[in-house]
């Protein structure tokens, strides 16, 4: 890194970041409030390139696949300066218990070039956000690797699930969070500072964010009403403020269908909201008025400020506000990670790798085994997995009692 570059772009204290699987920005957003300078963002999503054109014109985007990502193309962006930190969480759809939980899923595999661009750009920090069931996934499993590649690359792991309403967001939604340090110095999550216990300030409540909106529709962006079928308006006038649509044999037979989605639910106000979800170009149910949510308006139970613009339709909107950070919460964290930064015992941590210059891949695999070897495999002696992709064939087998080949078991 060129020091003297460094020293005329950035105050000499800042703390800087690089934005992977950005999305709408709502994890740089917080950070960049907490005090972090945010170098470089990037996405596969063009309509997420759009949105960071819109709202940080000038902050340099890399609309790529982060398989094909090079840190050096990072580096270029951002002028050379290397990162502090680096943020960002492969997509949760993967892992969500709304999902199919494969996994085989594509999306499963991001997290290896992820990891990949943290060796190679060897920040103090990482930051990861995920959905709670990548806790539990696999006995747990997914959790232990992310956290043993990590350790592997020399960082020092903490992870907790974390509430965000607990934080000032109106939303219950609980989010797992990773965040690796090389530095010695002391690191605690953000302490909650809303909630039902003493000296806490209450929840905040979907009442308090978004009711000076029902009336309102000029002039503000994203304030876009989805217009409902007369079938779909009939259900919602059954769902009391605070619960859901009855069972479909309580329901009218017009009206009826086997399977509904998770849109119907109705939000009340004065509570926090629901965990927001991008469905099929709708939101939960506002608490008064027979419809979805906005995406300006579940935009502000994610603590967006009105002047943030998502661009895209309407159901590109609601996933880009579904599926961020809440600024609120990136902030939170935020300011955890810069006391980290600033205290004073900033000793780097050794390296547990024997190799640092070993594909990210193979930091926990078994050695090559030779064909010869293979040819000559006998079925008792267990089973090999070819293209195995996430591990999906190997977590089941292994489940039905069967054992790999060597007998190394899950890694």
């Amino acid at each position: 890194m060129n020091s003297k570059k460094r020293s005329k772009s950035l105050p000499k204290n800042a703390a800087t970041v690089y934005s992977l699987f950005a999305g709408a920005g709502g994890f740089h957003l917080g950070l960049a409030k907490a005090g972090f300078k945010v170098l470089v963002a990037s996405d596969i999503e063009s309509v997420s390139a759009l949105t960071h054109k819109r709202n940080w014109p000038h902050l340099p985007f890399l609309l790529a696949d982060i398989r094909r990502i090079s840190a050096q193309q990072l580096l270029d962006l951002a002028d050379g300066i290397r990162p502090d930190m680096i943020c960002g969480g492969p997509p949760c759809q993967g892992f969500s218990t709304l999902g199919d939980k494969l996994s085989s899923d594509p999306r499963n595999s991001l997290f290896g070039a992820y990891a990949r661009l943290v060796r190679d750009l060897n920040p103090r920090c990482i930051l990861i956000e995920n959905v709670k069931a990548l806790v539990t996934m696999y006995q747990g499993q997914y959790r232990d690797y992310i956290l043993r590649t990590f350790r592997d690359l020399g960082y020092r792991m903490h992870s907790a699930v974390l509430n965000t309403a607990d934080y000032g967001v109106p939303q219950i939604r609980h989010r797992v969070v990773f965040f690796g340090t090389k530095l010695s110095s002391k690191f605690e999550f953000p302490m909650p500072t809303h909630g039902e216990g003493p000296r806490m300030q209450p929840y905040e409540t979907v009442g308090d964010w978004i009711m000076d909106l029902a009336r309102r529709r000029n002039g503000i962006p994203n304030h876009i009403v989805l217009e409902h079928s007369d079938r779909v308006v009939a259900r919602y006038k059954l769902i009391p403020e605070g619960g859901r649509l009855p069972p479909p044999d309580a329901l009218p037979k017009e009206i009826r269908r086997k399977n509904f989605g998770n849109t119907y639910k109705r939000l009340h106000r004065r509570r926090p909201s629901l965990t927001l979800v991008p469905g099929n170009n709708a939101f939960a149910i506002h608490p008064t008025q027979h419809r979805s949510l906005t995406p300006r308006e579940a935009a502000r139970l994610q603590t967006f400020p009105d002047s943030f613009v998502f661009e895209g339709d309407r159901r590109k909107q609601c996933i880009l506000v579904g599926n961020a950070v809440p600024p609120l919460f990136a902030e939170a964290l935020g300011k955890s990670i810069r006391r980290h930064l600033r205290a004073k015992e900033v000793a780097q941590v050794s390296s547990q790798r024997s190799d640092p210059t070993s594909p990210i891949e193979t930091l926990s695999t078994p050695a090559i085994i030779p064909a010869a070897q293979l040819v000559s495999l006998k079925p008792d002696q267990g089973f090999i997995d070819l293209f195995s992709g996430a591990g999906g064939f190997t977590v089941g087998f292994s489940r039905g009692g069967c054992r790999t080949y060597p007998d190394v078991g899950w890694r």
